[in-house]
């Protein structure tokens, strides 16, 4: 990654919603203002919304929220991974990591195994 990109990761299910705001502030804290588009973002022009813009859109989508701040609404839609990326004026960019959790029970090991403290063990007890 580039020096001035700052990054995070969230964990969702297929469903969620989450607000993302202006992630980046300079040294007063009063932000930075968003980049207006639209970009230039792996090869494809493609334009923001409120300086934010979704990797994959097939898996999730972003809508601008109804406050005036720099901030979405990002719902994500399937089991995948996906980035939203954020874009200052002044060249700075962040980037969220959704990192998808697959609907499971923990009902097998290959589920997550039991919860609440009971561990798996591969030992043959006699």
């Amino acid at each position: 990654m580039a020096e001035n990109v700052s990054v995070v990761a969230m964990y969702l299910l297929a469903g969620q919603k989450i607000k993302l705001e202006s992630p980046l502030s300079d040294e007063n804290h009063l932000g930075f203002f968003v980049h207006p588009g639209p970009i230039v973002f792996r090869g494809t022009e493609r334009e923001l919304v409120r300086g934010f813009l979704v990797e994959n859109q097939d898996v999730g989508g972003i809508v601008a929220t109804g406050e005036a701040e720099p901030a979405v609404i990002y719902t994500h839609n399937r089991a995948e991974d996906n980035s939203i990326w954020f874009f200052a004026h002044t060249g700075e960019k962040a980037v969220c990591n959704i990192i998808s959790v697959p609907i499971h029970d923990h009902s097998s090991i290959v589920q997550g195994g039991p919860a609440y403290g009971t561990f798996f063990s591969d030992d043959v007890i006699d």
